[in-house]
């Protein structure tokens, strides 16, 4: 049963981000098509303003994936289609769990169709070797490879937007427990979730700092000085290992807040 839910949630969240996806798509390919011409002043003109419409539609395809897993979470549990979906013969916590995957895939391919946009646009032997550079003096500073340090960065990028929905979904869950103004107090919550996360992260490392001077270094080191690679990578891995454990409570957290109950518009 969760595959159908999973199956119709995708459906929803991915009629209209299908959408973005081709705009932006298309962009990057205009963009990199009057790029081409280099002896063309107006061309160049356009293909400026053609890579700006490109980048805005990279923001506006995050910001569609996170309204539209919300907007979906708030019809399929609050509004009239609830009714429906309160009476399936499966668990609060399959409901659930098909929106927090549903969560997971779109936000991934949304960083994925990016990548590719990226690429469309601005490929070039040039550019490519750049990027190799960059990426190898990231690597070596990092005494690390460069596959891992790309990995590193697209997994620190989703773990971010995934801790976005997830408090999200922690809003939406608290707020619409109230009996009016259920959307406001849904964004209020979000947004204190979103604080607390950042504190919490913050004590965490300061308390594990206590007891590691790598990591307190990190409080410790001025602005001004640069930090060490050793302290740099061990901050990296602290980050990525906190949002999974934040991401598991809160996932764990909003199931036994559903478990609770809804109440229907």
């Amino acid at each position: 049963m969760l595959s159908k839910c999973l199956k119709y949630d995708l459906k929803y969240i991915y009629k209209v981000l299908i959408v973005f996806y081709l705009i932006d798509i298309g962009f990057a390919i205009i963009t990199r098509i009057l790029f081409s011409f280099d002896n063309s002043f107006m061309l160049h003109i356009l293909a400026l303003i053609a890579s700006g419409t490109t980048i805005s539609f990279m923001f506006s395809i995050i910001i569609n994936n996170l309204m539209r897993v919300w907007a979906r979470f708030v019809k399929n549990i609050y509004s009239d289609e609830s009714y429906l979906t309160h009476t399936l013969p499966i668990s609060k916590s399959t409901i659930y769990t098909s929106k927090f995957l549903a969560s997971i895939i779109t936000m991934f391919t949304s960083i994925l169709v990016i990548i590719l946009c990226v690429f469309i646009a601005y490929y070039s032997k040039e550019n490519l070797e750049i990027l190799k550079n960059t990426l190898q003096f990231f690597a070596t500073s990092m005494d690390s490879t460069t596959i891992k340090v790309i990995l590193t960065a697209f997994l620190c990028l989703f773990l971010e937007f995934t801790m976005i929905l997830q408090v999200g979904f922690t809003g939406l869950l608290l707020g619409h427990r109230s009996n009016n103004l259920k959307m406001a107090k849904s964004i209020v919550y979000g947004f204190l979730n979103y604080l607390f996360v950042g504190v919490i992260s913050v004590l965490i490392i300061y308390i594990i700092g206590l007891f590691n001077p790598n990591i307190m270094a990190l409080f410790n080191t001025n602005i001004n000085n640069t930090l060490t690679v050793d302290i740099v990578k061990i901050a990296l891995t602290l980050g990525i290992c906190l949002y999974i454990i934040l991401i598991a409570i809160y996932y764990y957290i909003d199931i036994k807040i559903f478990k609770k109950g809804v109440n229907v518009e």
